[in-house]
């Protein structure tokens, strides 16, 4: 009681619990708004997953689909979850997120850059967005940043082994959780490289982090070998599919051209607006004077001569690396610019806003007392509304996307029965995380279609209208001829969104 005591007397945390609390509030607004939503298709992927590893349901998610998050979801469910309290779990490691940014901003500068960068982080548009969503950037986000807290306590500051070892692990299920927590490796092999060479090696806390890797991706790779006989499945996926010869990069080079390709890479700087918006955007540009010294005294780094210069690297390095790694992947895949795909960079853009508004700040005391102050208030309820303008425009926008997708699954629960199989085309996982029943998929080779209903015993077909690779014709035929009665039909809007059919008369 008396350390609570201690803890709230002083001004800055009383902040901090501020700023979390209005993080928790926000975020809470948005569930209310959003906990009975559709799942998009990843989402139901993940969350069938979970479903699987908590109640043993069925699941059809690719190989190369992360299973960390499902993991934490399906342990909720094994002890009585449903998906209101799963929804709950992803608020608590969004939040995470702010106190996260708190922690940077203060271990790499001081508290008044921690508190400004964990309100710009309490209010981003697109992580509130994903936080409404079963998504893994969410999640990745913490270990991601967690782990690189800890390395620099760990190794750069050369305290507890623990540190190292809470790294290693954290990056090692991290990578079981989301991909994207493996940028972690070039990021901390680039600071190596730099200040040290290789002279890493020779440093006992690096082994330690090693270890704390090792202990937790061996159980990992286990798992993934166990379930599909390859001990990561996503690198076959991405070397068999993006990077092998006459797909993705040889079709984007021989369409777009190299030049094309290559500013591709840069996407995520070129297109900083889209996620940091005008007010943070003018701030990080700002901030980024703040890095002149490390910029024009580099060499001073490289030789060690100028330790202040290693946390403004380490700061800059992590921002600049997450943009750079997943512009390249933009440009060697067919994937498309997402805001959600840079997360990580997210708290040390913010720290870098953060020092662009104290200077700010700085120059406004200078002509009034207090000025300073309002101009920091007022920046940040600048930042907050545009943020949160356009946070409430996209969730609202897409809340309702897909929504029959949970009446149509939970009615195919209820009258079936566990074992039974469904037979879908199109949105298939979504209708096989609501129903808990295996469900096979069609779409317009509809030569087997019959044969399956009859070595299955397939009791219901649904046709998902929401895209149109379904083949309808098939459906309407087969009703036409008595083997399928329309038993429910849903509508999105004047639209018919999916069709329930009963069958019959098979032979």
């Amino acid at each position: 009681m008396e350390k609570l005591k201690k803890f709230f007397k002083q001004r800055e945390n009383q902040l901090l619990v501020l700023v979390l609390i209005v993080a928790l509030a926000i975020r809470l607004y948005f569930f209310f708004k959003t906990y009975n939503q559709a799942l998009w298709w990843d989402e139901a992927d993940y969350m069938s997953i979970a479903k699987h590893y908590g109640f043993g349901t069925p699941e059809i998610a690719a190989p190369w689909r992360a299973r960390g998050m499902s993991l934490i979801f399906g342990v909720f469910y094994f002890f009585g979850a449903n998906e209101i309290v799963q929804r709950l779990v992803v608020i608590a490691f969004s939040v995470a997120t702010v106190w996260l940014t708190y922690l940077l901003g203060k271990e790499f500068y001081n508290r008044k850059v921690a508190l400004i960068a964990s309100c710009f982080m309490s209010v981003l548009w697109t992580h509130l967005f994903w936080t409404t969503r079963f998504s893994g950037e969410v999640f990745a986000l913490v270990f991601f940043g967690f782990a690189c807290l800890f390395f620099w306590r760990g190794y750069v500051k050369n305290k507890s082994k623990w540190y190292m070892i809470a790294c290693g692990g954290l990056i090692a299920y991290g990578i079981f959780l989301y991909e994207s927590v493996g940028a972690i490796f070039v990021f901390l092999a680039g600071y190596l490289l730099v200040t040290e060479r290789l002279a890493f090696l020779k440093n006992k806390q690096f082994w330690w982090g090693m270890l704390g890797l090792i202990l937790i991706l061996i159980p990992v790779f286990w798992h993934y070998y166990d379930l599909y006989g390859q001990i990561y499945p996503r690198a076959y996926h991405v070397l068999e599919g993006s990077l092998s010869q006459g797909t993705e990069l040889d079709q984007k080079l021989a369409t777009q051209g190299g030049w094309s390709v290559f500013i591709t890479a840069f996407s995520f700087i070129y297109e900083a607006k889209a996620y940091l918006l005008w007010t943070l955007l003018i701030l990080t540009v700002i901030g980024l004077w703040y890095y002149i010294d490390l910029i024009l005294g580099f060499d001073m780094l490289v030789k060690k001569k100028e330790p202040r210069l290693q946390k403004d690297f380490y700061v800059l390095w992590w921002a600049l690396c997450i943009l750079l790694i997943f512009g390249a992947y933009l440009a060697v895949t067919n994937a498309y610019f997402e805001e959600r795909y840079i997360f990580p960079a997210y708290p040390l853009l913010f720290i870098i806003a953060a020092r662009g508004l104290i200077g700010i700040a700085d120059m406004a005391e200078k002509y009034k007392k207090h000025l300073g102050i309002l101009a920091i208030i007022f920046v940040i309820i600048i930042a907050g509304y545009e943020q949160l303008t356009l946070a409430n425009a996209v969730i609202d926008y897409k809340k309702s996307s897909f929504s029959q997708e949970r009446p149509a699954g939970e009615w195919l629960k209820e009258h079936t029965e566990s074992g039974d199989i469904l037979l879908a085309c199109s949105q298939v996982v979504p209708l096989l995380y609501y129903s808990e029943r295996e469900a096979i998929t069609y779409r317009y080779n509809t030569t087997e279609v019959d044969q399956q209903i009859l070595d299955m015993n397939v009791k219901y077909l649904v046709v998902d209208l929401y895209h149109p690779d379904c083949n309808v014709n098939y459906a309407m035929e087969r009703e036409a001829s008595g083997n399928l009665t329309l038993e429910k039909a849903y509508t999105e809007g004047e639209s018919l969104a999916i069709l329930i059919y009963k069958t019959k008369g098979y032979e």
